[in-house]
């Protein structure tokens, strides 16, 4: 006990740390065991030396007192207590003096705990650590690995273990996130290439980390910070990055055909296409501002994707009036000008030749296909709507399994303990695959999905923490690790899936008659 204060007065020198609660604690507490017998003795009532007993608080800076029958608990939290004060303590029950030490034992034991903590079927003290708002996750993780780490070395017989880390799962999702966006920056090059003039697609490209740049500046002054969800809007938001600046660009081509001087293509191209392009942007942000005006803890996680969506949509917009032309007029410039005759690529002559085949087909059979499209579009929408189930989000694959029980409420603590710990010894032996990291579990408190918890003896929490689940495809295995911003696969060893998992959990319960909720 003492070694976990010693941790958190460490620990609590990190600033971005908002809180750290020890589970499993147990303060000093006195006891004095009554030998009814020697009251006999002495001839003293055992409901007057009771009472008598229980005065001594008004003599001593008592803490809580308690009385299980013959023997009392006296805490020390409002004061040490000395024993051999105690023990030499007069105690007047009617006429009779009696010395405590005569006729009871006194001597410290820890006080039963109001929360039992275990970490795979062990009883354990842990210290639950959670992080400012402003705290980075990933590097605080950091930290404390490191100061636990040496902290470890002072106490070689006592074993020190980190889970439920969340950083981890944090790390991955935002490495998932950031590599799908580096991916999809790949292949919107590759099709800028593909498609259009190769001084086009040059100008383009150019402008779309600027684009990111300036979104990142405004994100920041808007108090947002870089996270899974403000990437996941960056990653929605990648393929309406260039539409400006595919539409500039075409444009300011054009009035080079035309035969006009780089400075003044570039100058009369983008303000010919200022109103339809402003116009365009603006109906795709007006578009995703409904999400603004979600209320409750949907509203509170969704509202950070139109924000997102809007500052990249806007600062794609600037750099296609202030930066695309300056880059336009130089590149340009480059070569021996631009002729009139603008060569369509190798991809939009077959593109071409393709839709114009396609397009005669149909007008040549115009009755039959417009009857044939609406059709297929009336039967394609009836038969989606029948199969589509509604569904808020889908199920997604979790890094934790918990169990929140409650049992009689008459159990006291040791029972709840007792139904748990046999509980988590089923699960140990029926995960022994390497798919589950750890079991932690609590008893004394449960937790809900809103982050409120309970408190009660008769409450207990249960945590099967999963291992990330092993590369599941051929972008996992082979895109994700060269992309990611800080790859690191020590972690995926996982080969079920969490609901695979969670079914398996539901089994074991099944084996006790009490009623549990689980969730993923």
């Amino acid at each position: 006990m003492n070694v976990a204060k010693e941790l958190k007065a460490l620990l609590s020198n990190l600033k971005s740390l908002n809180s750290i609660d020890i589970r499993g604690d147990a303060e000093p507490e006195l006891h004095i065991k009554v030998d009814d017998k020697k009251l006999e003795a002495y001839g003293i009532p055992k409901e007057s030396f009771y009472k008598a007993i229980s005065n001594l608080s008004s003599i001593y800076p008592a803490g809580t007192f308690k009385q299980r029958g013959n023997q009392f608990f006296i805490s020390t939290q409002n004061g040490k207590k000395e024993v051999k004060a105690l023990e030499e303590t007069i105690i007047g029950v009617g006429n009779r003096r009696v010395r405590v030490k005569d006729v009871a034992e006194v001597k410290f034991e820890l006080s039963t705990p109001k929360e039992i903590s275990h970490f795979n079927g062990v009883q354990n003290i842990s210290l639950n650590l959670t992080k400012t708002e402003e705290g980075n996750a990933i590097a605080l993780s950091k930290q404390i690995k490191d100061i636990l780490r040496n902290f470890s070395r002072k106490y070689p017989n006592i074993t020190f273990e980190v889970y439920t880390d969340t950083s981890i799962w944090i790390k991955n999702r935002i490495n998932l996130v950031s590599s799908n966006i580096f991916f999809g920056l790949i292949l919107v090059f590759i099709a800028l290439f593909l498609s259009v003039n190769w001084k086009i697609a040059s100008v383009v490209a150019m402008g779309i980390p600027m684009s990111f740049f300036i979104a990142l500046i405004g994100a920041n002054l808007l108090g947002y910070s870089m996270n899974m969800l403000t990437m996941l809007g960056a990653l929605i938001a990648l393929g309406m990055l260039v539409d400006e600046a595919i539409v500039v660009a075409e444009n300011i081509y054009r009035h080079l055909e035309m035969g006009k001087s780089p400075k003044d293509a570039a100058i009369d191209g983008a303000m010919e296409m200022f109103p339809a392009v402003m116009t365009a942007t603006l109906t795709t942000v007006f578009a995703f501002l409904p999400l603004l005006i979600m209320s409750g803890e949907l509203g509170m996680f969704m509202k950070v994707l139109p924000v997102m969506i809007t500052i990249l949509l806007l600062s794609s917009l600037f750099e296609a009036f202030y930066f695309l032309p300056l880059h336009a007029k130089e590149l340009f410039s480059i070569g021996n000008g631009v002729k009139s005759e603008n060569k369509p690529t190798p991809f939009w002559d077959i593109a071409t030749k393709i839709y114009s085949k396609t397009l005669l087909t149909l007008l040549k059979f115009k009755e039959i296909a417009l009857i044939l499209m609406v059709g297929g579009i009336f039967y394609g929408t009836y038969t989606l709507l029948e199969m589509s189930k509604f569904q808020l989000f889908p199920r997604f694959d979790a890094s934790q399994i918990y169990i929140s029980a409650k049992v009689d409420v008459n159990s006291k603590l040791e029972e709840s303990e007792k139904l748990m710990n046999k509980i988590e010894k089923d699960l140990i032996a029926e995960f022994q695959s390497g798919d589950v990291s750890s079991i932690t579990s609590i008893a004394g408190i449960r937790f809900f999905p809103d982050q409120t918890f309970e408190n009660g003896e008769h409450l207990f929490h249960i945590f099967v923490n999963l291992h990330e689940r092993k590369p599941q495809n051929f972008f996992d295995k082979y895109i994700n690790p060269w992309l990611s911003l800080e790859y690191d696969d020590s972690d995926m060893v996982r080969i079920l899936s969490s609901q695979e998992i969670l079914k398996k959990v539901q089994k074991v319960f099944k084996r006790f008659h009490q009623g549990f909720l689980l969730a993923s």
